[in-house]
């Protein structure tokens, strides 16, 4: 008795993204936003993608402001001192952070 399924299974691609469906998806997303409705987008953008997926590639992976890559030395040194301050909360150090 849960939800019923925000996409067909069957007719949806998985597995790793492509570099041509990374341009279309952050072209529309950067077009004319995401309506807040994800379950439409992939349908839209025409990508053959679960919404869910199309969201969690955004938020995770295309984002403007995701800075991917290792940690400078600064905010090395800050979650070290962090780390000795608070412990391995890792829900307060990023709160630091962030």
């Amino acid at each position: 008795m849960g939800r019923s399924p925000c996409c067909d299974k069957a007719k949806v691609k998985r597995g790793p993204w492509s570099p041509e469906e990374d341009a279309i998806l952050k072209n529309y997303i950067h077009n004319h936003g995401t309506g807040g409705n994800w379950i439409a987008l992939p349908h839209k953008a025409g990508l053959k993608r679960c919404g869910k997926s199309c969201r969690l590639r955004w938020l995770n992976y295309l984002r403007p402001d995701i800075k991917l890559g290792g940690f400078t030395e600064e905010e090395d040194n800050i979650i070290s001192s962090l780390y000795v301050n608070i412990g391995s909360r890792l829900v307060h150090i990023l709160n630091f952070i962030i």
